[in-house]
């Protein structure tokens, strides 16, 4: 069993329970806060390579009304065209939020090898949603740092980039086997090592000013039918919003031409 606590420092948050690496759990926002703040410093970060055997001054749109009219926001639906959307807005940047979403094929290539190298699955172990970010007026970049949602009992529910659950998924599974180039438990390794190296790159770090992009993120929470509130952080300059329905979004007057 691999433990998620085991990647967090104990000066942060860590998961109450040992859980294995991929079920469900609530990957906890310490976690994706200390590596987009990496990237957002150095403008990026590659992954390492494989190793060696044996070696905000705008006006925002008004969205005071969010929290009163979301006492029933859905977050499922049984067809495409009714899967619930949402909008959310903070000075200059603007974004939309769909809840439905399907990791990269680059990212489920990973977590399928990852799984299979643990004898475990992923399919139906985590829910992926939709972010998408206009950047284009903003003054800073901007990513999904944080999103959080609340059912009406208070119930908290986390989701993170799908970037942070690369990181977690790789910094668990064994290292590098102390076998010879052309062995078989060598090359098994080199394999799963490059799909985390496509994953890796296959994931959106930020929207920078002027940009318009698409990220997922996901979490391993059972989610209820409905949100009584949703925020997002979007990290760094940008800051928090609040998420509203589109249809209130749209009479609100946000931009959503994106």
């Amino acid at each position: 069993m691999i433990e998620l606590n085991s990647l967090f420092p104990t000066h942060h948050h860590s998961i109450p329970k040992a859980v294995p690496i991929l079920k469900k759990s609530l990957i906890t926002a310490s976690a994706l806060a200390m590596s987009l703040a990496l990237v957002s410093c150095t403008g990026g970060s590659e992954p390492s390579s494989t190793p060696a055997p044996n070696e905000s001054t705008s006006q925002t749109p008004p969205a005071s009304s969010a929290t009163t009219d979301s006492s029933a926001l859905p977050t499922s639906s049984a067809t495409k065209s009714s899967v619930p959307q949402y909008a959310f807005a903070t000075g200059m940047t603007f974004g939309k939020i769909r809840a439905a979403g399907e990791p990269s094929p680059e990212l489920r290539a990973f977590l399928k090898a990852a799984a299979e190298a643990e004898g475990d699955t992923y399919e139906d172990e985590f829910t992926f949603w939709t972010v998408k970010i206009d950047n284009r007026e903003g003054q800073a970049e901007a990513f999904p740092n944080e999103f959080r949602a609340y059912d009406k009992d208070g119930g908290e529910y986390l989701f993170v980039g799908t970037l942070d659950l690369v990181e977690v998924v790789q910094d668990q599974l064994p290292d590098a086997p102390d076998a010879k180039v052309d062995s078989p438990e060598w090359k098994s390794y080199e394999k799963l090592f490059s799909k985390y190296e496509a994953a890796f790159d296959s994931e959106q770090l930020v929207a920078n000013p002027g940009a318009v992009k698409e990220f997922t993120v996901v979490t391993g929470d059972d989610l209820p039918d409905e949100f009584t509130r949703m925020t997002i952080d979007l990290g760094g300059l940008v800051g928090e919003a609040e998420v509203i329905p589109l249809e209130d979004a749209q009479s609100q007057g946000y931009p959503l031409d994106f």
